[in-house]
């Protein structure tokens, strides 16, 4: 049965804030000297290797305190401790604001009703437990607090959260001793961001975050019961979803992984399922730059949260480094080329931060524009495809993104393209330009074609300036190839072109069309074995059968190996060059 005077805490708690006279020790320290209560020593230790913090508000010097303190060795196992003769209310109330916790996951000991009033009246929700003992003031036995599950907390016995607070305690005592801003105290203290995409062996860490933060829980969608948790592990294997733990570094100290976030990014939209973080790196700037990171998308909060995601609008300080440690991270400097489906961005996510971003989209009535399109790759960059009715009405892409992909082709350290769907379809037509035929080339979804053919006026020119093209199957890869060889050409010296098969076994669509699925692959990778500088991405023998969602669409951890070729890939040629 709990004490009565524990019946305060119900909630769990992160931190215990011990006063030292008393309650900590028997005796005043400043009057006469104290008797050292050694469970309450070995009380600290405890919580400490469960992961909750040990601090101090006390009345006393302190350094005579901090003196005593580590004569009894433990000194080390608090922080931010307030040891001074000011009032506790606010001193409390202090330390909690600094530790970035709530004040109902905090509980204060102290053996003066007085005090634990006071700090009652500043932190409402805290649990407060007086510490006096028998009728002569001796100390209260208070190891019995580690027998109720308010107190579990979680096994660290390497003291990992201990550290980071420390950390914290740190960075408080520098920027209080320089003449610095806040943001220019967070541009000199080098925090990296590292994110963790391949995060299965830690969805402990993935809940945790999910359930437990709130302060900087952006989204508060809980995942507690076992279906929860599955609608979670199916979630994560659907082809759009971006989701990554995000792991913290700065010259202070290791923060470890501090938030979660998963957003499923389509042709239509972004949608945000969980955007998270502990209250560990409030105030750093990380949920801000991971949200920018992400592109900013657009999606309610639920409050209450302690930041808003656009303050500050720019976050400067911080580095985004594949892992900690390397003086040169490539990956964040790359710039990336992207041509072909809406998947490449998941791809793209994974190999580097600066992207152009050619990919499959709708127009405004729903239909898609498509760059996988050896039209978009091979048309001359005509002037007057500037007006051209079909380049505007029909087909979707500009003129303006034709000469966009010119740059990024030219400029770019990485291009990734997917060309299958301009293989597979046979709706490959020529259209006219100022008279010419034959000469300009589009690939046409069978929904737009559908569409012209339900409009009388948009047949009619259709039949006018668009002809159908029925290649060979040779002739048709032969087209693919000249796409392939523009890229080729174009693209800088020490870039890398990588280029994406398919499977010929996996899924419905794979079994109706293997045979052409199979030439196309061969073409692809005699193309790149023959070509300096390109990779055949063979997905066949890079993701394993479960990771495919379908034929032409895979996992997260399907298109994660796929980023993790290329990057392999790409950093070992830097070096060769080198």
């Amino acid at each position: 049965m709990t004490p009565s005077r524990f019946s305060s805490i119900d909630a769990p708690i992160k931190v215990v804030i011990w006063d030292l006279d008393e309650t900590f020790w028997n005796g005043t320290l400043s009057e006469g000297g104290i008797t050292a209560y050694a469970d309450h020593i070995a009380m600290v230790r405890t919580l400490v290797d469960r992961g909750i913090m040990c601090a101090i508000c006390s009345k006393n010097d302190f350094d005579t305190a901090r003196a005593k303190l580590e004569e009894l060795g433990i000194w080390d196992a608090f922080v931010f401790s307030h040891i001074d003769w000011t009032p506790k209310g606010q001193a409390v109330q202090s330390i909690l604001a600094r530790m970035g916790l709530r004040d109902e996951n905090a509980l204060f000991l102290d053996d003066n009703a007085l005090n634990l009033e006071e700090v009652k009246f500043f932190s409402p929700r805290i649990a407060c437990v007086d510490a006096t003992g028998s009728t002569d003031g001796s100390t209260a036995d208070l190891t019995g607090l580690l027998d109720l599950p308010q107190l579990q907390g979680k096994p660290d016995p390497g003291h990992s959260r201990l550290e980071q607070y420390r950390v914290l305690e740190a960075k408080e005592s520098d920027l209080k001793a320089g003449d610095l801003s806040n943001e220019e105290f967070l541009r000199q203290s080098d925090i990296k961001v590292r994110l963790v995409t391949d995060f299965d062996d830690h969805m402990d860490r993935v809940l945790e975050l999910i359930n437990r933060t709130n302060q900087l829980n952006f989204t508060k969608e809980r995942v507690t019961t076992e279906e929860q948790k599955q609608s979670l592990i199916e979630t994560l294997r659907i082809p759009g979803i971006h989701a990554g733990l995000v792991e913290v570094r700065d010259r202070y100290g290791d923060y470890g992984m501090v938030g979660f976030f998963c957003i499923r990014m389509r042709f239509d939209g972004t949608a945000v399922h969980h955007f998270a973080f502990s209250c560990r790196t409030l105030n750093m700037g990380v949920e801000q730059w991971v949200w920018d990171h992400l592109g900013r998308p657009a999606f309610d909060v639920v409050g209450p949260v302690a930041n808003a995601l656009d303050t500050p609008e720019t976050v400067d300080w911080i580095t985004h480094v594949d892992d900690f440690g390397a003086e040169d991270d490539a990956a964040t400097d790359r710039h990336l080329c992207l041509v072909g489906g809406c998947d490449l961005q998941q791809v793209s996510f994974y190999c580097g931060s600066q992207r152009d971003e050619f990919v499959n989209k709708p127009d405004d009535d729903g239909v898609i524009i498509r760059y996988d399109d050896a039209g978009f790759i091979l048309n001359p960059r005509d002037p007057a495809l500037k007006n051209n009715y079909v380049l505007r009405n029909i087909v979707g892409h500009t003129l303006e993104e034709m000469e966009a992909l010119d740059a990024s082709l030219a400029c770019s350290d990485i291009i990734i393209l997917s060309m299958l769907f301009a293989f597979l379809t046979n709706n490959m037509f020529t259209y006219e330009a100022q008279g010419q035929t034959d000469r300009y080339l589009t690939t046409l979804p069978p929904k737009r074609l559908t569409g012209l053919v339900r409009n009388p006026q948009m047949a009619t020119r259709m039949l006018r300036t668009l002809h159908h093209l029925k290649l060979e199957q040779d002739a048709h890869l032969d087209l693919i190839q000249k796409c392939f060889e523009k890229a080729a050409s174009t693209m800088k010296p020490g870039a890398r072109l990588f280029i994406l098969g398919t499977t010929s076994s996996q899924g419905a669509q794979a079994a109706r069309s293997s045979e052409p699925r199979a030439a196309y692959n061969a073409m692809c990778r005699a193309f790149c074995e023959a070509t300096p500088g390109a990779f055949f991405i063979d997905v066949d023998a890079l993701i394993p059968a479960e990771e495919f969602f379908d034929s032409d669409h895979y996992t997260r951890k399907g298109y994660f190996k796929i980023a993790q070729f290329i990057n392999a890939n790409a950093a070992a040629d830097q070096v060769d060059a080198t």
